[in-house]
């Protein structure tokens, strides 16, 4: 997996009506990747580099949360330890708040340790651990509203832990529909049906039942964690050829894992 993809979140959380530009704090994380394969008993530490690259001193906090992704994506978060598939009680880190001046830099050790209890194996399972700017919050008067205006930086790191015994990796293609309400859109519905998290890349083919001209929209990525479902959805170009068409859905994980597709006819209007 890619150590590049990072998930980052920025926040401005405003009270009352009135809007403050403010300069946002920039603060470095590498890896945004956490990816563990432990069994029962076992324990490690890894590292996550912080830098602070913002001109004035940064304070930041860490903590865990749950969370998985939505049907089409999107991350949904929970209080730590509370979905089954969680991590976050095994979680350890040697600092939960920092203090960092301009340019400087420091590493944070996250430890996961896990049970020999013959239960915590069963699955893959993951966490996010989240690294936050702690900034005071400020009381700013304008036109005789006041306002109290606080900037937040919080940048995801995902956690993942796969144990070595756990490699099934399937998928499947459940159905290719329009989506409602919409003209010339597409949804295919995908599921990861294996053991472990997989990277998926999707694409529709359409053929023109008028003329037999093949035309192959481009590919969506996107990860799948076990049992996640997903929509993929495909919106045609304004100028594509009106008419019937017959539409391949297409699902690839990988070379290790059989090609998944599924066939419809649509009209585009």
């Amino acid at each position: 997996m890619k150590q590049t993809k990072f998930f980052l979140l920025s926040l401005t959380i405003l009270i009352a009506s009135t809007f403050i530009a403010k300069s946002q704090p920039n603060l470095g994380v590498y890896p945004t990747i956490l990816e563990y394969h432990l069994t029962g008993g076992q324990s490690e530490s890894k590292s996550i580099h912080l830098t602070n690259n913002s001109p004035d001193t940064v304070q930041f906090r860490l903590y865990i949360n749950d969370w998985f992704r939505d049907t089409l994506g999107g991350h949904a978060y929970f209080r730590a330890d509370t979905l089954p598939q969680s991590c976050a009680k095994w979680l350890t880190f040697d600092k939960n708040f920092v203090q960092l001046e301009t340019g400087k830099s420091t590493d944070v050790t996250v430890k996961l340790s896990l049970p020999d209890d013959g239960v915590s194996t069963d699955r893959m399972r993951w966490a996010m651990l989240f690294i936050e700017t702690v900034e005071e919050k400020k009381n700013i008067k304008e036109k005789g509203t006041q306002a109290a205006v606080r900037n937040v930086l919080r940048i995801g790191v995902h956690v993942y832990q796969t144990p070595p015994a756990i490699t099934e990796k399937a998928i499947k293609v459940v159905d290719l529909t329009p989506v409602p309400k919409t003209t010339n859109t597409f949804q295919l519905l995908c599921q990861n049906t294996g053991k472990v998290m997989v990277e998926c890349k999707s694409y529709l083919i359409l053929n023109s039942m008028a003329d037999g001209k093949e035309t192959k929209l481009e590919p969506v990525e996107f990860p799948m964690f076990p049992d996640q479902k997903r929509y993929v959805i495909f919106e045609l170009p304004k100028d594509f050829p009106k008419g019937k068409y017959s539409a391949q859905g297409v699902l690839d994980a990988g070379e290790d894992v059989s090609l998944e597709a599924v066939e419809n006819i649509i009209d585009v209007k």
